[in-house]
């Protein structure tokens, strides 16, 4: 029997308009097609290899290229390699996640980047890893941020970093004199404007000077278990400032250190100081934050030196014109002391927070203390419009807020 013969099937034509409309984009002047791969997750970027024989390979012709890997878990770190190997152009970005298999890759990878115009790093870690002196001849940065890693020492005749704008160290731990270490850095960078200094330990608690021209926000914020000796230079242009130091040298002036930052708009502090050191740390701060607009305090009712303290910067910023409160701490504590409404109203002068016009508090408990408090804010704000109430209770935070109008 013979075989049975399949019915001839007509070739099929390739559509004209296909091919066409797979490169319709490279009709587009190039530096649109570069901004287009430039905005594109690397490996999306990659990809478009695959779109057509044009566009084979032609995200490896970019004027630059970002790396980011913050978002993938372990990447390999080949991935990075076989893109340094592949990509010739200059690198503006790189940020990562380090693990233990990609952590002794980072020198080359810095080297590579400091002679590819390298404008910003971010380095993330879970665990302390020792950074190489190779970064500080990344000349060009503009950011930089690292995390749990420690720092080399600077190099001889390190120029600085003449053009860095943001300076972020997180779990850093400086190398011996790393005080003058980092007033080093800082004073070589004359364009900085961001400086955030959070668990950063300085050795044999050196003395560290934090002076800046043109530095517009910072941001200290101390560790667990260690004395500080930030000391406060000259900063000019300081609007923006977070102090948040959990410890301190007993030789430490908390009200001079404060005075040193009275010029910002906006401050976040802390004032639930460690009850050893006794007393109130404010009770003779003599400055006024004249320009003060925007006040946010992480504190407490229940001990006589946090109330104090907050009725003590509330004193002292006469233009205030939103305050936000954080109520600290287990809201099971018991008070240590009644502050009432007599006790609360001997504080408060005459004009205290005239320009008061939005308050928010977070995480009341209603004791006592709190009550007391917002209705002294409620009678004394006479322009207040906005309140905002947050209270904890046993089944988590129940916000009451609304916005509350009142009549001036």
């Amino acid at each position: 029997m013979a075989p049975h013969r399949r019915p001839c099937e007509k070739r099929r034509v390739p559509d004209a308009t296909v091919a066409p409309a797979a490169d319709a984009l490279l009709s587009l002047p190039t530096e649109v097609l570069d901004e287009i791969l430039d905005r594109l997750h690397l490996r999306d970027a990659v990809r478009t290899s695959a779109l057509s024989r044009a566009w084979r390979r032609r995200w490896e012709s970019l004027p630059a290229l970002s790396l980011s890997f913050l978002d993938l878990r372990d990447t390999p770190p080949e991935v990075v390699d076989s893109v340094l190997v592949r990509y010739a152009g200059r690198i503006p970005r790189f940020s990562f996640r380090l693990h233990r298999l990609s952590v002794d890759r980072l020198h080359d990878w810095m080297l590579a980047f400091s002679r590819r115009g390298i404008e910003s790093i971010r380095l993330e870690s879970t665990f302390h890893f020792r950074l190489h002196s190779c970064i500080f001849s990344c000349v060009h940065l503009v950011f930089l941020e690292v995390h749990e890693c420690r720092m080399p020492s600077l190099p001889e005749g390190f120029a600085g970093f003449p053009v860095l704008k943001e300076l972020k160290l997180v779990c850093v731990l400086l190398p011996t004199s790393g005080g003058s270490q980092l007033e080093a850095i800082i004073g070589g960078s004359p364009s900085l404007c961001v400086l955030e200094l959070c668990c950063v330990e300085v050795p044999d608690q050196e003395v560290c000077v934090i002076a800046s021209p043109n530095l517009h926000s910072l941001e200290i914020i101390s560790g667990i278990d260690v004395d500080y000796n930030w000391e406060i230079g000259e900063l000019p242009c300081l609007e923006e400032a977070t102090i948040d130091l959990e410890f301190y040298t007993y030789a430490f002036d908390f009200g001079e250190f404060l005075a040193r930052v009275a010029q910002v708009r906006k401050l976040t502090i802390n004032t639930c100081y460690p009850p050893f050191l006794g007393g109130n740390l404010l009770d003779t701060f003599e400055y006024t934050f004249v320009n003060l607009r925007s006040l946010f305090i992480c504190t407490h009712f229940r001990e006589t030196q946090a109330v104090l303290s907050t009725l003590c910067l509330l004193r002292s910023a006469p233009n205030l014109e939103e305050l936000e409160i954080e109520i600290e701490g287990n809201q099971n504590q018991q008070q240590e002391i009644e502050a009432n409404a007599e006790f609360q109203n001997t504080e408060w002068t005459n004009g205290l927070s005239a320009n008061l016009q939005v308050v928010k508090m977070d995480g009341i408990g209603c004791l006592s203390n709190e009550m007391c408090f917002i209705e002294l804010v409620l009678s004394k704000a006479r322009v207040l419009r906005t309140m905002f109430l947050t209270l904890i209770g046993a089944n988590g935070p129940l916000r009451l807020g609304k916005s509350l109008w009142l009549d001036t």
